[in-house]
């Protein structure tokens, strides 16, 4: 029995069990008695008497008869009520499963309310702060800046609200984010986002890949003079799907050193431990130069999904 099981209802349980015991030893014993006893007396009987005078104690025997039926009946009765109580205690433990299996799913989706509550400000902060910083050296820049953060926003915001999305969903706002990291950067930002065609309509949770771009960003290729490259990979076998984030920034060591937080980093590895059971996994390595980030998921629905 599961260690949460409600007390009132484990209570309930355990009476029907002793219920189930005590009426399945009784029937026996009664069964023992009215079927037993009066057989081994009608064998005696038969076996004593006289085949030819055995009319003559009907009566005797119709009581010996009845008395067996009598105990059919019971042991009938016993094994039935016994059974009936044990299917008593199966519905009442799967009823108590699925109130503990509805409590973990509700638990799931507030944990993904509080992880996606976590990441909107981390991203809606970085923007503005970098359209705070180009307001005095640039207006104009600023200005194109926001307007197409307003844009941005149009399209993520409802996403970001969501259990569910798909793939070149998730690509589409990460051309659009890179695109506005791009005006701030200038030259000194180049990416690439490729995908195959075959992953594109899969279901993936919303802003998943977020965290990770904006990690390499700002910990990787910002603080490097001349900048870098950003590519971003998505593919897919027959179970599972691969989404590859590679940089050419300042590498593992010394982004890891400037990173002071690791809040978008600690929240991917929350929401794949809460979406995806464990199945899911990711890895951070050195690309020499650069930093490579890999995370491999299941294709198949994500735990948020089915709540």
């Amino acid at each position: 029995m599961n260690d949460a099981t409600d007390p009132r209802t484990a209570q309930a349980i355990a009476r029907a069990r002793k219920r189930a015991k005590a009426m399945r030893g009784f029937y026996l014993s009664a069964s023992f008695y009215c079927v037993i006893i009066p057989a081994l007396w009608l064998i005696n009987y038969l076996t004593l008497e006289s085949s030819k005078t055995w009319w003559a104690h009907w009566p005797t025997l119709g009581w010996g008869l009845s008395l067996v039926l009598v105990g059919m009946t019971v042991f009938g009765k016993g094994f039935f009520g016994s059974e009936w109580e044990e299917r008593k205690v199966e519905e009442l433990m799967a009823r108590e499963n699925l109130k503990i299996v509805s409590s973990e799913k509700q638990l799931v989706q507030a944990q993904m309310r509080m992880l996606q509550a976590q990441i909107e400000p981390h991203f809606l902060f970085n923007t503005l702060a970098n359209v705070q910083s180009l307001i005095n050296r640039s207006p104009e820049r600023a200005n194109v800046m926001l307007d197409n953060f307003i844009s941005y926003l149009r399209q993520t915001l409802s996403a970001s609200r969501s259990q569910q999305g798909t793939v070149k969903q998730e690509l589409d706002l990460l051309k659009n984010y890179l695109e506005l990291i791009k005006i701030r950067m200038g030259e000194r930002l180049t990416f690439s986002v490729d995908a195959d065609d075959g992953v594109l309509n899969q279901p993936l949770p919303p802003m998943l890949l977020q965290p990770i771009v904006e990690n390499a960003i700002k910990h990787g290729l910002e603080p490097k003079v001349e900048g870098g490259q950003i590519s971003i990979r998505a593919s897919a076998d027959s179970s599972t799907m691969r989404f590859e984030i590679t940089d050419n920034g300042l590498g593992f060591q010394l982004a890891a050193s400037n990173d002071a937080d690791g809040v978008g980093l600690a929240n991917l590895r929350e929401r794949l431990s809460v979406l995806y059971d464990g199945l899911a996994s990711h890895s951070i390595s050195d690309a020499r130069p650069g930093t490579r980030v890999v995370i491999t998921i299941p294709k198949s629905t994500p735990t948020s999904q089915n709540t």
